[in-house]
């Protein structure tokens, strides 16, 4: 006899192209599901068993909703059915669910609005820049194909570091027209950030930071490659940079191992992103989000109030879509507020208490003020003496210096309160300890007795510093440099800046062989960071400014600028306790 098993528990329901797309994603998930094609007596059962039904959206779907809903008006289940609504691009609100009697909860997944956070989630901004060395984020987009627009809202909400203006290039064939286009759906972007549209042929100028990061969104994926490729080319001979080029394949499968990449490019599906089923189904990107609204479910009842009876307190459940993406946007920010204060989030367990300095409070509540001042801007809001929520006025959208110390008081709140967040999260904030690794001249080959020493000088900095989570910042260069930073990360779980000085692809062109390019790529590849230092002086300033402790392979010339801690492990010894 065959094994006994439960009937799916999930429906699939709406016309195709999208919801045979939906279902094979579905079948890579591993996920079982009945497909609905009818308001047959076998669909209706399914709907009587079933907790979610997934509904692809068309110009069927008010008539495909009403059909399930009338399925759902005899349903056995105690809990009502959830109903995904899946579009491509995520409409303002959830649809009202027909009476009562269907017993529906319905929410939306936008697959571009989904896409868009995963990626800038996976590749923050700040991954390719140091906003504490006065960097500005510099996101070229080239091509509207989706996902480009949303992900250049999703920027616009997430590119707040404090210091240069953000900048927003948008590289297309009508540079004009797409100009009058976007602003005309967003007339406050340029409150915002810097707004520059181009033609592909001349993405930067002399008056622009470099790019740190680039989406390319083309149709057709074969375009979309060569136009990576030239992009790529022009930024490193005219800005000296390499910037992640992340690009938009569609249904391509990217084959070929470590040596045939080239550092830079980065291809991807931005709809098997959406469309994982632990992202449509289970949440996955929303855990932080659904912690920050729990935490404010539970100060509307330390209040004496019932959560439950105000629109913006229910339950994650059966929360309106426009207060999850509030709180979504609170939690995708948060991470470039770490960014901000050199810190990085660890399972709870292997960290003690955190607080920011007054310091920090206050710098980061600016930048608070400012990601929320974005994000009512993109949604039309404007300054107003009085709040109106029918004409979308409000009088706290002015820079943080005019508002009112109580108002101020709130984003200051805000700050303080991301330990507590990320603490019901799971984890805890730690400091990083920012460790430099200058290249020596000559090369120094990566020898036992380096490895040995340098092995040791961790194994002491990580007892020293217990409270710190050490990074290694070096430009993997040399051979030595690249040993000490694998060690670093195997042993103790060290982070990584690579600091490039010059275009990656010079970089790879300067190894000896292939195994050293190899090498080098496996490391770029683990990066975290990724922070262009083109001009000639830069590197030295760096290490100088933002390096706690150098390690000085080979006794290269000591920097006279630099304050913190210098080691040498020179000549078979290690030299402590330089100048602070």
């Amino acid at each position: 006899m065959p094994p006994l098993v439960r009937p799916p528990s999930l429906v699939l329901a709406g016309l195709d192209p999208l919801a045979g797309e939906l279902a094979a994603h579905l079948h890579l998930g591993g996920r079982s599901f009945t497909r609905l094609a009818s308001d047959a007596p076998a669909a209706r059962r399914a709907l009587s068993r079933a907790e979610t039904a997934i509904v692809a959206a068309g110009p069927d779907t008010p008539a495909e909703i009403d059909r399930i809903a009338t399925a759902c008006a005899q349903r056995r289940a105690r809990q009502p059915l959830r109903l995904i609504l899946v579009s491509d691009r995520e409409p303002a609100s959830a649809p009202p669910a027909p009476p009562a009697q269907a017993r529906l909860r319905i929410e939306t997944h936008g697959i571009e609005e989904a896409a868009a956070r995963a990626l800038l989630t996976r590749w923050p901004l700040h991954a390719g820049l140091d906003p504490l060395f006065g960097q500005a984020a510099h996101l070229l987009v080239a091509g509207w194909a989706p996902p480009a627009r949303a992900l250049i809202l999703q920027a616009l909400r997430l590119m707040h570091y404090g210091g240069p203006t953000p900048v927003l290039t948008i590289a297309s064939d009508a540079p004009e027209r797409d100009r009058a286009n976007f602003l005309a759906a967003h007339p406050q972007a340029e409150a915002i950030a810097r707004l520059r549209f181009v033609t592909p042929e001349d993405p930067v100028a002399a008056d622009t930071p470099p790019v740190t990061t680039a989406h390319v969104c083309l149709e057709d994926a074969a375009a979309g490659l060569a136009l990576a490729e030239r992009l790529a080319a022009t930024i490193a001979e005219r800005q000296r940079v390499a910037p992640p080029i992340h690009l938009e394949v569609g249904a391509l499968e990217p084959r070929g191992g470590l040596d045939a990449w080239d550092g830079q490019l980065h291809p991807y599906s931005y709809r098997r992103v959406a469309c994982h089923p632990e992202v449509l189904l289970d949440g996955r990107g929303d855990e932080l989000a659904r912690t920050i609204h729990a935490h404010y479910r539970d100060s509307i009842a330390a209040q004496g109030r019932d959560p439950d009876l105000a629109p913006a307190g229910r339950t994650w459940e059966a929360l309106d879509d426009a207060y999850r993406r509030a709180s979504r946007h609170q939690a995708d920010h948060l991470w470039a507020k770490l960014a901000l204060s050199d810190c990085r989030a660890l399972p709870e367990e292997l960290v003690e208490t955190f607080t920011f300095s007054p310091l920090e409070v206050e710098r980061l509540a600016e930048i608070e003020h400012d990601r929320w001042a974005a994000d009512r801007r993109l949604a039309g809001w404007t300054h107003g003496p009085q709040r109106d929520d029918r004409r979308r006025h409000h009088p706290q959208l002015v820079p943080y210096a005019e508002l009112s110390e109580p108002m101020k008081d709130l984003d200051r709140f805000a700050v303080r309160l991301a330990p507590v967040l990320l603490a019901r999260y799971g984890r805890g904030l730690v400091r990083m300890l920012i460790v430099g690794l200058p290249e020596p001249e000559p090369p120094v080959p990566p020898t036992r007795a380096l490895a040995r020493l340098a092995e040791e000088v961790l194994e002491r900095l990580v007892a020293r510093y217990p409270d710190r989570s050490l990074v290694l910042a070096t430009t993997l260069a040399g051979a030595a440099s690249r040993a000490i930073v694998r060690r670093g990360i195997e042993a103790f779980g060290a982070g990584l800046f690579l600091l490039a000085e010059r275009p990656l692809g010079e970089t790879l062109a300067a190894q000896p062989d292939a195994a050293a390019r190899r090498d080098l790529l496996g490391l770029v590849a683990q990066a975290e960071r990724r922070i262009a230092l083109p001009d000639p002086d830069a590197l030295a300033a760096w290490f100088a400014e933002r390096a706690e402790i150098e390690l000085r392979i080979g006794a290269p010339a000591p920097n006279p600028a630099a304050k913190g801690v210098r080691i040498d492990l020179a000549r078979g010894c290690v030299a402590w306790g330089f100048e602070y």
